[in-house]
């Protein structure tokens, strides 16, 4: 899990990076993210809770991966 949780948590990147290249999140749902971001956090307890070590490192790189997407997007946010 340690290397699967590691690369969907890289699978982030490239929409935070286009987010910031654009300087624009118009077409980026936070809901959909954050919702990502609960359930992360939620696996994460879990893996915490019963020691498991890969489930935590994939989580952590998942929360990591959510939190750019998310930070970037309302950076990026135009007040309507």
């Amino acid at each position: 899990m340690s290397v699967v949780g590691i690369a969907t948590g890289a699978a982030y990147v490239p929409q935070a990076a286009r987010i910031w290249q654009r300087k624009s999140s118009e077409d980026v749902s936070v809901l959909t993210y954050a919702m990502f971001l609960g359930g992360q956090v939620i696996y994460l307890v879990y893996g915490i809770r019963f020691h498991q070590t890969p489930i935590v490192i994939g989580m952590a790189a998942n929360i990591v991966g959510s939190l750019a997407v998310i930070l970037s997007a309302l950076r990026f946010r135009k007040a309507a």
